[in-house]
């Protein structure tokens, strides 16, 4: 859901300001400008330091300056041209209502308005106590009743939760029930977890996720606010809620060991909100049987996967498959395979399929690592001359003697593949998916040290750990190392597939002389 680069993303934060503390909004403008999203900051309350550390100075925002503070932003275009809206703590059963006012002006010029509600109503065990609630019952109702109905998503602890949904939690089940009630997508923080650690759950109608990472006693105030910041920048960059609460909470582990537990305040400098991270793995609830994402390259021993356990269970694994058949009798759910998928019989546009036109197009310095496919008819050669000679016959220009190598893999897939395979194997490329994972085509080579480095720290970002890679695990006359890093980014892919969040290029994709799809997805 990210926007063009003509619409830069921006968001409307409607939550606290403490000004001498790491909590609220001051969290939150401080994670929008690490992630290049702009800012505007509606205050709620103003006060000098967080109240845990005495009288905090300042109060709440009277709702008549609140509203005349979000009329000012939506004359000045911001409800118009805004990514998102946030809404963080509230004081007061009247902050409420201009609040959802608001909302429901904005998504009157903007019906693609996101917006992520991040209810700062209290903390403690999964049980809906007035006691532990960090503002008045009636504000904490008004949020349930105004608030909670206009959110896309929503990042509740397990307290928060119990509260909004009135019901008592323990079980992942209980928790996954209550979450389906409210309506928005669900991303609960503080959910049950092992000793030690702390979970979080990702909610949606369909599917439920649960993640864990270490727990840190005595954690300063503000993790609730950084967690929602980091997840909704990730959201707004095209992550799903699933990969976006798993950035989130990497994200806020990475916060917590570059703040110093003796200072109490949570460190988000840029330099810590900029830190490397390493996304955990999460498994999904109430599976009982592995379901696997692959990534599949040629190597010289046959093909080199990398899979991926989309439910959680088994661990990431990396295998060598001497033929394609036996490949496809692992029977993984979805895969992604960096070999040309569907053959045109006559040339297109400088003599490629539109599929590799439009990668070529997004991969700058790294468009050489797309060359055009042979026409069907080359494929039919027995030797490189009468490859080129058919290929020529057929109208193309020419054929690499790169390219009429992968002939024996290209036959191989084309002799198993057929439409209805198209709902579980996809063309891909890995670095057209490097490009549109992380942002920009790889700076390097993938054959020099530094690019190798550059995208095993993606494969790292998104769940795939260097261990799976480093030492490479295969004799190189079986798989070369950037084999399998190009396997690895394939598996990227084949799990944005499976969200549902990968790129088709091109959108509308056209169909060979087979019927066989002609598209490359990242």
């Amino acid at each position: 859901m990210s926007k063009t680069s003509a619409e830069p993303i921006s968001v409307i934060a409607i939550t606290s300001l403490v000004a001498g503390s790491a909590v609220g909004g001051m969290v939150t403008s401080a994670v929008m400008q690490a992630r290049g999203v702009k800012l505007a900051l509606a205050p709620t309350v103003l006060m000098g330091r967080h109240p845990g550390k005495g009288d905090p100075g300042g109060g709440p925002v009277a709702a008549a300056q609140l509203s005349g503070v979000l009329t000012g932003l939506r004359e000045d275009g911001w409800a118009d041209r805004a990514s998102a809206i946030l809404l963080g703590y509230v004081s007061t059963p009247d902050q409420v209502d201009v609040a959802a006012r608001f909302v429901a002006e904005a998504r009157a010029v903007n019906p693609e308005l996101f917006v992520l509600l991040d209810p700062i109503l209290g903390d403690g065990p999964g049980e809906p106590d007035e006691a532990r609630l960090y503002v008045r019952p009636k504000t904490a109702d008004a949020v349930r009743a105004q608030l909670l109905p206009l959110a896309d998503a929503t990042t509740p602890n397990l307290f928060e939760l119990a509260w909004l949904s009135d019901r008592r939690l323990e079980t992942e089940a209980e928790i996954v029930e209550a979450a389906r009630a409210l309506g928005p997508d669900v991303i609960v923080t503080s959910a049950p977890a092992p000793p030690g650690l702390i979970g979080v759950m990702t909610i949606d109608a369909l599917t439920a996720s649960h993640l864990a990472t270490p727990r840190r006693e005595g954690a300063p105030n503000g993790a609730g606010d950084l967690f929602a910041a980091e997840a909704l920048a990730a959201i707004l960059n095209g992550e799903t809620p699933g990969q976006a609460a798993a950035e989130a909470a990497a994200r806020v582990g990475a916060v917590f060991a570059a703040s110093d537990p003796a200072a109490g305040e949570l460190s988000v400098t840029q330099a810590a909100l900029a830190q490397p991270v390493h996304r955990p793995s999460a498994r999904r609830v109430g599976a009982t049987r592995p379901a696997f994402a692959m990534g599949v390259d040629g190597c010289p021993a046959g093909w080199c996967a990398v899979s991926v356990d989309m439910n959680g269970i088994e661990d990431p694994r990396v295998e060598i498959y001497a033929d394609f058949t036996s490949l496809l009798g692992a029977g993984a759910q979805v895969i992604a395979v960096d070999m040309p998928i569907g053959f045109a019989e006559r040339p297109g546009p400088a003599g490629m399929r539109q599929c590799e036109r439009e990668a070529r197009a997004i991969l700058g310095p790294r468009r050489s690592s797309i060359f055009p496919s042979p026409l069907r008819p080359a494929l039919a050669a027995d030797d490189y001359r009468q490859a080129l000679a058919l290929n020529r016959a057929a109208g193309g220009k020419g054929l690499s003697k790169q390219a009429y190598n992968l002939f024996p893999k290209l036959r191989e897939i084309d002799a198993v593949m057929t439409p209805e395979k198209e709902s579980f194997l996809f063309e891909t490329h890995p670095e057209t998916s490097f490009t549109l994972i992380s942002g920009a085509p790889a700076a390097h080579s993938k054959k020099t040290a530094a690019g190798r480095a550059e995208r095993l720290a993606v494969l790292e970002r998104h769940g795939l750990p260097t261990g799976l890679f480093e030492p490479h695990p295969f004799k190189r006359a079986a798989a070369a190392p950037d084999d399998i890093v190009d396997a690895g980014l394939c598996a990227l892919t084949a799990l944005r597939i499976a969200a549902g969040n990968a790129a088709s290029l091109p959108a509308d994709p056209p169909r060979d002389g087979r019927g066989l799809r002609m598209a490359i997805f990242a």
